[in-house]
This record gives structure tokens, sequence and C-alpha cells, in this order.
């Protein structure tokens, strides 16, 4: 079984290509903390500086794709010394009212101009990662604020380039189902920095699940938890089952993934059961059973420890949130 095909699939992604900007040095873009979503960049001509908060300024080059998973605050710019303008207020300028919000699917990119006429040109499109569920999903957990996948310029895989290439095409044609090409190709952004993000860490890996899933012992037993969350797992028939002592095992998977095997069991339970919750209409006696518990009153105990209210309530609140 391949975990992070699993694990990204219950991420139901949704992109939103937003804007595509066409910016004349010197110009800045201040982005604010994005709640719900993660912004994403394409430098598609051009040069320009990324600039977060504590952390060292980022050149980009035509090609490379920066995401930020958390959606934190950031700046884009001609230069580190250039003026810098609220992202809202640039869009505003140009006659653009409505913003993302969680649910907003992509329509056709707007044109947005920027900057002095006669500076050096940089063109950008930017847009939005969004998640269906973000339920406590392992890999959102240990990403970090800032995921850079350098393009042609850099040592970037051949994928990065023909996807960027791809993703305009569709965006800007006139052809039927233009747009969702656009944005199932955007979703392939997001799966390829998340590969290249894992890649990257094998020689230095993260702490947390990431750092688990690394390990062939831990990443085993956790591939079986989630194939089979609803089994009646014991750390010692995960430790047999992975060819390790009960004591090596538990300790080694609570070093690298954080937490105790038994606690990660008990959360990919819950996650499996709100997703059933949004997305079926079986009863909890049902969804108990389907997620390993024996009866109602200790899967609805377990839940609500887990979500901070009791399984009824979330499955209300989340279906009319998606209406």
């Amino acid at each position: 079984m391949d975990l992070l095909s699993d694990i990204l699939r219950d991420l139901r992604l949704e992109s939103t290509v937003l804007s595509v900007f066409e910016l004349h040095a010197p110009w800045g873009l201040r982005k604010q903390r994005l709640e719900g979503g993660a912004p994403f960049h394409v430098v598609i001509e051009g040069r320009c500086v990324l600039r977060m908060e504590h952390k060292k300024p980022i050149e980009l080059a035509a090609g490379d794709l920066v995401v930020l998973p958390h959606g934190d605050a950031h700046t884009l710019s001609s230069s580190a010394s250039a003026p810098v303008t609220p992202f809202r207020s640039v869009l505003l300028q140009n006659g653009v009212v409505e913003t993302w919000a969680p649910g907003k699917r992509a329509g056709r990119p707007a044109a947005i101009r920027f900057g002095s006429a006669k500076g050096e040109v940089v063109r950008v499109m930017s847009g939005v990662f969004a998640f269906q569920d973000r339920r406590r999903n392992p890999v959102l957990e240990v990403l970090p604020p800032l995921i850079r996948v350098a393009g042609e310029h850099g040592r970037g895989p051949s994928w990065l380039e023909n996807a960027i290439r791809l993703l305009i095409d569709e965006a800007f044609s006139e052809a039927p189902g233009a747009l969702t090409i656009a944005e199932r190709v955007a979703d392939i952004l997001f799966v390829q920095a998340v590969r290249a993000y894992i890649a990257s860490e094998r020689d230095a890996p993260s702490s947390g699940w990431l750092r688990g899933l690394l390990d062939p012992s831990i990443g085993r037993a956790l591939s079986l938890v989630h194939a089979r969350a609803a089994e009646p797992w014991t750390v010692e028939r995960l430790a047999r089952a992975v060819g390790l002592s009960r004591t090596v095992f538990a300790q080694r998977f609570r070093r690298l993934v954080g937490e105790t095997v038994m606690t990660y069991v008990t959360h990919r339970r819950m996650h499996l059961a709100a997703g059933l919750l949004c997305t079926s209409n079986d009863g909890l006696a049902q969804i108990a059973e389907q997620v390993g518990y024996e009866t109602e009153v200790t899967f609805s105990k377990a839940f609500r420890v887990w979500a901070g209210e009791p399984p009824g309530r979330y499955r209300r609140r989340m279906r009319e949130a998606a209406r």
C-alpha cells in the first residue's frame, strides 16, 4: 500500500487559480495570513524575492514554485528595498472584488497589472490550495511553512516545467473543460511539491509522522494502521507484524512519530469516522463498528475527546458548512 497516496487522498484537495500578475519594478505585494488555505505562486517570467517573518529572503526565478502549506503571511517583491502594497489593495485597483474563500472554485484567472510602466517585468501566477477536510492530516502537520521547488533555472525536475506550461495554457484556454483541467494540474503541483519535500528530507528526516514514514519498521506499522484501522490493534500485535519486540517498537514509534502507538491508532480511527460522518448516512453505531469500536458509547466518548464535540454535532456542523 502507498501510504502517502492514501493520506494525500484524504486531504480532498481543492485548487483555485486566482490571478496572473504582470509586475513592473519596483513593486511589492504583501499577503496576510490565510486561514484554511495554502497560497502558492508560480514565477512565469523574471525574478523576484519572497520574504517571511524571521526567515531569510528567497530569490525566485522563472519556473519556480512556492507553496505555503499553513497560509503564513509573506511578501513578494522586485527587491528587498521595494515599496510594499497589500495584496488585496492591488486586486481592488484592478477591479477584482471577489477573493478566495473556503469552497470557492476556480474561475478564469484575473489579469493583474501593477508597478511602474517602464520597470523590469515579472509575471507570477498565484492561487490557493484548499482542503475539504483538513482534520489533523499527518501530511499537513509536518509540512514546513514554505516549500520551494526550483524550476528550469535550478535543479528541479522536468515535471515542474511541463506542469506549469500546461496550467497556464489551460487556465487561459477557451476550450470546453479547460478550467477543470487547470484545477487538476494545480492539484498535481501540490502533490508533487509534497513529494519533492519528502525526497529532500530522506537524508535529514524531520521529526514527527514523516520521520516515522521513512523508517522501514515504523513505516510498515503506519501502513497497517491506515489500511486496517478497525482491527483490534495492540502495541504487541503491531510489534510482531513488523518484526520488533514490544519495547523496542513502542520506544522507536514514540521517538520518531512523536506520540504513542495507541494514540496514533485512535487518531486514525477518528479521522476515518469524521470522513464517514460527512459523507455517509450511516448511524453512529454503524460508524463505530466500521472504525473498530464495539459500542456507540465508547466511540462517541473517543470522538468527543478528539474533535472537541460529539459526533452528531460534528456531522451537522460539517454538512451545514458544506452547504
